[in-house]
């Protein structure tokens, strides 16, 4: 069902405890967060429409309504249509996709292979156990299955100035191996 990858083997939603079926925080946990702090601005090129369906809980095996974050390209359709756990439910907003052509030991053909490289997506799980994923945030995909998740506003900013502060660094790295590699391939001449 789901096509974006989670943490799940990592500490992710599935860790999480779970209140036992019938307890009074049953049913507040499966009552879904509003997807964004104000539904005026919409995600740049979403619709400020709010999409709305109704699933069954595989936990509870009752009826629930749940409300997409503005933007959402989620075809809830197969959530709809099939006993859902409501940890699994999300919403997504596709992001630019980088490719990052590599070669070496990286590589398996021993040719060069496009990489995912600073891929982003901006998700929210209306039902989770942490609260925190229930707004959006945004999912990094550092590179090739590797990501850099749960970013809210303020923690994306510093993932960006500290992407900023190595690209600089990157760019003086480049300016030394440059020098490096004609002064090895330019030897001076040796006396005798």
């Amino acid at each position: 069902m789901k096509d974006t990858p989670t943490a799940a083997n990592n500490g992710g939603l599935e860790d999480h405890p779970i209140q036992p079926l019938g307890s009074a925080g049953q049913a507040a946990r499966l009552q879904s967060v509003p997807a964004a702090p104000s539904d005026s601005e919409p995600a740049m090129g979403a619709s400020a429409v709010r999409r709305t369906f109704t699933f069954t809980s595989s936990v509870t095996g009752e009826k629930v309504t749940a409300t997409c974050m503005p933007g959402c390209t989620v075809d809830h359709e197969a959530d709809s249509n099939t006993p859902e756990h409501p940890h699994d439910i999300y919403c997504n907003i596709p992001g630019t996709a980088g490719e990052l052509p590599l070669y070496g030991p990286l590589c398996d053909t021993g040719s060069p292979e496009d990489f995912r490289f600073l891929s982003w997506q901006i998700e929210s799980r209306p039902f989770s156990g942490r609260p925190a994923e229930r707004l959006p945030f945004v999912a990094i995909e550092a590179i090739d299955d590797h990501y850099i998740e749960y970013l809210d506003p303020d923690t994306l900013e510093t993932v960006i100035s500290r992407l900023q502060k190595q690209v600089d660094s990157l760019r003086e790295a480049h300016a030394q191996l440059v020098n490096v590699r004609t002064a090895y391939l330019n030897p001076p001449a040796v006396a005798a």
